[in-house]
């Protein structure tokens, strides 16, 4: 069986405006996006939460407040074998 190498990013949520008053302000969530495109980020803070997402754009929809929020990717990939 052949391996195939595989990459995942890594990103944080930073929130420049915390529009509803209960994330705070800064890096929010920490996530990885996976070799098919899916999301997988969890929230920092008092109340620790998983959210799953098949594209990193539907994060930036629904967690991006209109650009009060980015998603800051990292320059590193981690490598895995599939």
């Amino acid at each position: 069986m052949a391996t195939e190498t595989a990459r995942v990013r890594v990103f944080q949520l930073v929130r420049d405006v915390d529009v509803t008053g209960f994330s705070g302000i800064g890096v929010v969530a920490d996530g990885v996006i996976w070799p098919d495109g899916a999301v997988s980020m969890r929230w920092r803070g008092a109340v620790r939460t998983t959210v799953e997402a098949q594209r990193l754009a539907d994060i930036e929809l629904i967690h991006g407040h209109d650009g009060a929020t980015r998603v800051v990717l990292s320059a590193d990939l981690m490598e895995g074998v599939l």
